[in-house]
């Protein structure tokens, strides 16, 4: 699966995408943690002390936010587009 991240998250992998495996059925939060694992600065920059998403930070499913579904236990196919947004300020 195809991982679009933005702003400072491209810093981190190196460039605007990263191919990820997915399971069948495999959570949102699951697939983050395959992530965190190839990619440790992500941990601190999605989730806050108690495992929760951090507010401002933004993951789309096929183009939907999961705050207006199931969240992070938002189940994947393998033909969805996950895209990462951080928080943006500016002025």
């Amino acid at each position: 699966m195809i991982v679009k991240v933005f702003a400072t998250f491209r810093q981190i992998v190196s460039g605007k995408e990263i191919t990820l495996p997915v399971k069948d059925n495999q959570t949102i939060r699951e697939l983050l943690a395959v992530l965190i694992d190839r990619f440790p600065a992500f941990q601190d920059e999605l989730f806050d002390q108690h495992e929760q998403l951090k507010p401002f930070v933004h993951v789309f499913v096929n183009g939907k936010n999961i705050i207006h579904g199931d969240g992070l236990d938002t189940v994947l196919s393998a033909t969805d587009e996950v895209a990462l947004i951080p928080p943006v300020g500016g002025g």
